[in-house]
């Protein structure tokens, strides 16, 4: 928004204006990192309808990260947390690579007893879009784009339900 235009405009407008919000910031790649960059988040959302959606996506991809990579396995570990507040509102963990691929377990996978393994396929429903980059060696950028106007409550109903 251009100078001349702010004249009528509200704060929010002003905030909320192009260009995009945008944040980056680095963690140490260890467990309780997760819930700092879920603080984070939350605090960027405050108010906003899909906050708890994308407080669950930053902490399934950063837990991912730091369980299942170089990025908690190294004493210098580290994961990068990328956020934009737009809608889609969009939500990105980095890792240091290692092992495998990320992947989406197939609907129905195993029991829905097991404490881990649904995560991404979680996410990979709630998303608009879902996708994966870059590779083992040089480490995975795994991102979502989520409708900002998408409350979690109703979805985790229809995913209970799907899963029962």
């Amino acid at each position: 928004m251009e100078n001349a235009t702010l004249a009528g405009a509200t704060a929010a407008d002003w905030l909320w204006s192009p260009p995009k919000m945008r944040w980056r910031r680095v963690y140490p790649g260890r467990i309780d990192q997760v819930r700092q960059a879920r603080d984070f988040a939350e605090t960027l959302f405050k108010g906003a309808p899909c906050v708890d959606v994308v407080a669950l996506a930053v902490s399934e991809l950063a837990a991912n990260a730091v369980r299942h990579t170089l990025s908690g396995e190294r004493v210098d570990g580290w994961f990068g947390l990328e956020v934009v507040y737009d809608n889609p509102a969009y939500i990105a963990v980095t890792d240091m690579g290692g092992h495998g691929i990320p992947t989406v377990l197939p609907e129905g996978y195993g029991s829905p007893y097991n404490e881990s393994g649904r995560g991404l396929r979680t996410l990979y429903e709630l998303a608009q879009v879902f996708g994966v980059h870059g590779n083992s060696t040089h480490g995975h950028t795994v991102w979502v784009h989520l409708d900002a106007n998408r409350k979690l409550e109703a979805d985790l109903e229809a995913f209970v339900r799907s899963v029962s």
